[in-house]
C-alpha cells in the first residue's frame, strides 16, 4: 500500500490528535480577548456588508442583496482555500519538534492544518446564511450541489496540501511566494465581481478560466445561488483531482521520510 494512503487511513482511524489540536489552536488564539470566539464573525460581517456593500454601490443596476450573497459565499470559500494552501507551505516547520520526535504521521499535521481552517469556515456559515437567504437567487435544491462542490474542494486541498507541505519543507522561500501568489489570485478570482464580467474570448476571461481557484469557488457557489456553471469547470475539477490523486501519493512515498532532514 502506498505510504500516503496508509498514513491517511491511520489518521482517519485515530483523529484525536488533529481533531482536538485544531480546535485547541482556535480557542487559544482568542482566550485572552473579551469577545472570545465572537471575533470569528467580525471580519466576515465587515467584508460582506462593508466591502461588498461598497462595491455594490459602485455598480449601478446591480441587485445589492444578490451581490452580497455572491460576495459572502465567495469570500468564505476563497479564504478557506487561501488559508489552507498558504499554511501548507509552512506546516511541517511549525511542528518541527513533533516531527523530530517521530511520534506523529505527517498526515496528522496536514489534517490538523486543514481542519483548523475548516472550523473557521463552519463558524462563518451562520453569517453567510443571513446574506444568502436574503438573496432572491438562493435555491434550496442547490444546497446538495454546493455540498458536492465543497467535497471536491476538500479532496483537492488535501492532495495539494501534501505537495505544498513537502515543497515547503524543502524550500522555505515557498511560504513567502505563496502569500504573494494568493493575493494575485484573489484579483483574478470572481469573489467581488461576477464571472460574466470576464467573457470568453477576452484576456481577462482567459486569466479567470486558467485560475483553478475560480473553478473551485464556482463549484460551491454556483449551485447555491443559481449562477451558471460552465462545463469547463467540471472538466477542470476532474483534471485537478486526478492530477492530485496521482502526484501526491508519489511525492509522499518518495520524500516524506526526508522531511526531518530538510527541516
Amino acid at each position: 500500500m502506498n505510504l500516503l494512503f496508509f498514513h491517511l487511513r491511520q489518521s482517519l482511524r485515530r483523529p484525536d490528535h488533529w481533531l482536538y489540536g485544531s480546535w485547541l489552536d482556535i480557542v487559544t488564539k482568542y482566550r485572552k480577548t473579551y469577545l472570545g470566539l465572537s471575533w470569528v464573525f467580525v471580519p466576515i460581517a465587515v467584508y460582506i456588508w462593508g466591502i461588498g456593500g461598497f462595491i455594490s454601490a459602485l455598480q449601478p443596476g446591480v441587485n445589492t442583496q444578490d451581490f452580497l450573497a455572491h460576495v459572502a459565499v465567495g469570500f468564505v470559500v476563497f479564504r478557506f482555500i487561501m488559508t489552507v494552501l498558504s499554511d501548507a507551505t509552512a506546516v511541517f516547520s511549525g511542528f518541527k519538534p513533533y516531527i523530530y520526535d517521530g511520534s506523529l504521521r505527517l498526515t496528522d499535521l496536514i489534517f490538523r492544518m486543514i481542519n483548523r481552517s475548516f472550523c473557521y469556515f463552519l463558524l462563518a456559515l451562520p453569517v453567510v446564511a443571513v446574506a444568502v437567504f436574503a438573496s432572491q437567487q438562493f435555491e434550496w435544491l442547490g444546497i446538495l450541489g454546493s455540498m458536492l462542490g465543497m467535497a471536491a474542494v476538500l479532496v483537492n486541498l488535501f492532495f495539494y496540501s501534501v505537495l505544498l507541505s513537502l515543497l515547503g519543507a524543502r524550500f522555505p522561500d515557498l511560504s513567502e511566494f505563496m502569500s504573494s501568489a494568493m493575493m494575485a489570485s484573489f484579483l483574478i478570482t470572481p469573489v467581488v465581481w461576477y464571472p460574466d464580467m470576464a467573457p470568453v474570448g477576452t484576456i481577462q476571461g482567459a486569466f479567470m478560466r486558467a485560475n483553478p481557484f475560480h473553478h473551485l469557488l464556482a463549484s460551491v457557489r454556483a449551485p447555491l445561488l443559481g449562477e451558471p456553471l460552465e462545463q469547463l469547470t467540471i472538466y477542470y475539477l476532474v483534471a485537478t483531482t486526478v492530477l492530485g490523486l496521482v502526484a501526491a501519493p508519489v511525492a509522499y512515498q518518495a520524500f516524506a521520510r526526508r522531511v526531518p532532514l530538510w527541516l
